[in-house]
C-alpha cells in the first residue's frame, strides 16, 4: 500500500472524491504542506487530467516539487511565469517556454494523464489559438514528400532559428538536400536526407561528432515557441498598428509603431511581439482554454490567488502606463489577458 492510498483510507477524503464528479465548487480545508499534494494526487484516480493554481511561483514549485515524489516526474507538468508581469517582457527564459509548450502539449493529448501546476501571472498570458498549436508540430515519414522551402517556412514559423549547424534544441540548418533539426523535446539532433522533395532517410546523430546513432522510420517537431501566429492574426494585428499609426500624434510612437509594422509586414517576429498578443489573436486565449471539458482545478489557498490577482492588475497597469509615457505602447493595447470572471 503506497501513501495516496493510505491516505484515501479517510472516510472524508473519499466522501469528497466522490463530490469532485459532482462539478461544483468544494472548500477543502485543513491541509497544509506535503498533504495538499497527497489531496490532489488521489484525485487523478478520478480524472485523468487535474489544474492546480496557486498564488506565485515558489509555491507552484514547491507543490509541483511534491506531486513529483509522489507520482513521479511523468505524471507532473509545470505551466509558470515570473510572479512580476514585467519579467515575462524581459527575461522569459528558453528553457520556461519550451517547458509551457510541454504542458500544454500535454492538455491537448487526449491519451495522457497527470496533473498541470500554474501560478496567477501564468494564466493570466495570451496563449496561441489551440487549434494553432496542434497544427504546429508536424510529422516527417521516410518515403514522403515535402517541399524544402515550404518545410523550412513553417520550422521559422514555430519558432526554430536558422543556424550553420545545429548545436542546441529550437535550431535547424540546411545544407542542399540535408536538413537538420534539434526539436525541443529531444536529446540529440535529427538529420533528414531528401532527394528531391522526397525524405530518403532520417537519423539521430551527436552535433559535437556528427556521428550517426540510430535510423529512424519518422520524427514528430514540436514548436519552438509559445507565441504561434497564423496569417489571420498577422493580418489582423497589421490592421490594427497600421490604425495606431494613423491616429497617433506622437511622432515617436508613430516610429516605434512602425518599426512594429515593418516586422508584422515581413510575417516575423519583434522583440516587443509579446506586447502585442492582444493585437494578433482573435480572442483572449488562456492556459483554461485548454483544459478538456470537465476537468477539475484545484486553488492552493483562494483567498491569496485573489490577493495576488489585485496586484497583478495593479503592476500590469503601471507598465501600460509606462509604456504610454515613454512612447511604447498604445492605450487599447492589453499586456495580459482580463481578469477571469468567475474569480
Amino acid at each position: 500500500m503506497n501513501l495516496i492510498d493510505l491516505f484515501c483510507q479517510n472516510q472524508q477524503i473519499l466522501d469528497w472524491k466522490k463530490n469532485l464528479n459532482q462539478k461544483t465548487r468544494q472548500l477543502l480545508m485543513g491541509l497544509s504542506g506535503s498533504t495538499k499534494a497527497l489531496a490532489i494526487a488521489s484525485a487523478l484516480d478520478e480524472h485523468q487530467k487535474i489544474l492546480v493554481m496557486t498564488s506565485g511561483y515558489s509555491e507552484a514549485e514547491k507543490l509541483s516539487s511534491d506531486l513529483i515524489s509522489l507520482l513521479g516526474e511523468e505524471k507532473v507538468y509545470n505551466f509558470l511565469a515570473d510572479d512580476a508581469p514585467m519579467a515575462e517582457f524581459i527575461f522569459s527564459s528558453q528553457e520556461k517556454i519550451y517547458t509551457r509548450i510541454g504542458a500544454l502539449n500535454f492538455l491537448l493529448d487526449d491519451n495522457e494523464s497527470g496533473i498541470l501546476v500554474t501560478n496567477l501571472s501564468a494564466s493570466r498570458l495570451f496563449l496561441p489559438n489551440p487549434n494553432e498549436l496542434k497544427s504546429s508540430i508536424i510529422e516527417l515519414k521516410v518515403g514522403q514528400e515535402y517541399n524544402l522551402d515550404t518545410l523550412v517556412n513553417f520550422l521559422i514559423k514555430i519558432g526554430y532559428r536558422k543556424e550553420s549547424q545545429v548545436f542546441n534544441q529550437g535550431e535547424f540548418s540546411l545544407r542542399g538536400d540535408i536538413l537538420d533539426i534539434f526539436d525541443k523535446d529531444s536529446i540529440s539532433p535529427y538529420r533528414l536526407e531528401f532527394f528531391g522533395d522526397e525524405i530518403d532517410g532520417i537519423r539521430i546523430f551527436d552535433s559535437e561528432s556528427q556521428t550517426s546513432i540510430e535510423n529512424l522510420n519518422q520524427v514528430l517537431i514540436h514548436p519552438a515557441n509559445d507565441i504561434l501566429l497564423s496569417d489571420e492574426d498577422y493580418l489582423r494585428a497589421q490592421k490594427k498598428i497600421e490604425e495606431a499609426v494613423k491616429a497617433s500624434q506622437d511622432n515617436h510612437l508613430k516610429s516605434y509603431l512602425e518599426e512594429i509594422l515593418q516586422d508584422v509586414k515581413k510575417r516575423q517576429l519583434h522583440p516587443d511581439s509579446r506586447k502585442f498578443l492582444s493585437y494578433f489573436y482573435e480572442k483572449e486565449w488562456t492556459i483554461l482554454d485548454y483544459l478538456p471539458k470537465h476537468t477539475p482545478i484545484f486553488f492552493d489557498d483562494f483567498q491569496k490567488i485573489m490577493e495576488r490577482n489585485a496586484q497583478f492588475e495593479m503592476e500590469a497597469a503601471t507598465i501600460l502606463t509606462e509604456g504610454l509615457q515613454s512612447s511604447k505602447a498604445v492605450s487599447n493595447q492589453k499586456y495580459f489577458v482580463n481578469a477571469y470572471p468567475d474569480f
